[in-house]
């Protein structure tokens, strides 16, 4: 290669980016490639997990139609509130913690937030809480959910909340719902 009208021994000629090269050409398509495998993971890991929760949604149906009719109204001007929040230990997908973050942060705000405390259930949902509101935490899970959704992780989850002695009046939770 010549630079400055001198050659250059063992000088490596690289395309300017303008110009794609066949090894990067090569890199990308294995890179595509290693991409749709672990999409096609993640879809048969979502439907054998949405398979084994469809009988369960009779009794949240059940259950939210209970809380739609039975008028309940808080005895306190300011009530005890707690909010779960249901995430990942991990994942690429970082837009999904961040949305369920920032959707229990505008609650937060709308609210006063002052007599609220968080539960966080996954790792990426706890991180995100200790940097900003650390204060509204709990308690958090990890390493929930690596197998398919069970009754006995739900009723750890549930009777470790009701031992933390926070008197809570209402309680919210936030989770993604895939459409």
């Amino acid at each position: 290669m010549a630079a400055n009208g001198v050659f250059l021994r063992g000088a490596v000629f690289r395309p300017h980016h303008g110009e794609k090269s066949p090894w990067r050409l090569k890199s990308v398509k294995n890179i595509q490639k290693i991409t749709k495998s672990m999409k096609m993971v993640s879809a048969a890991k979502f439907g054998r997990a949405e398979r084994e929760l469809r009988p369960a949604r009779v009794y949240g149906a059940g259950a939210s139609a209970l809380y739609e009719k039975v008028e309940i109204k808080p005895s306190e001007p300011k009530p005890n509130n707690l909010i779960v929040v249901l995430s990942s230990d991990r994942g690429l997908c970082g837009g999904i913690h961040s949305n369920l973050v920032k959707a229990v942060k505008n609650t937060l705000t709308e609210r006063g937030g002052d007599n609220t405390k968080i539960v966080a259930c996954g790792e990426k949902s706890r991180q995100l809480f200790l940097r900003t509101h650390a204060d509204h935490l709990l308690m958090s899970f990890s390493e929930i959910g690596k197998r398919p959704p069970q009754f006995c992780e739900a009723t750890f989850i549930t009777q470790e909340i009701l031992n933390s002695g926070f008197q809570f009046d209402m309680g919210e939770m936030y989770y993604n719902c895939f459409k």
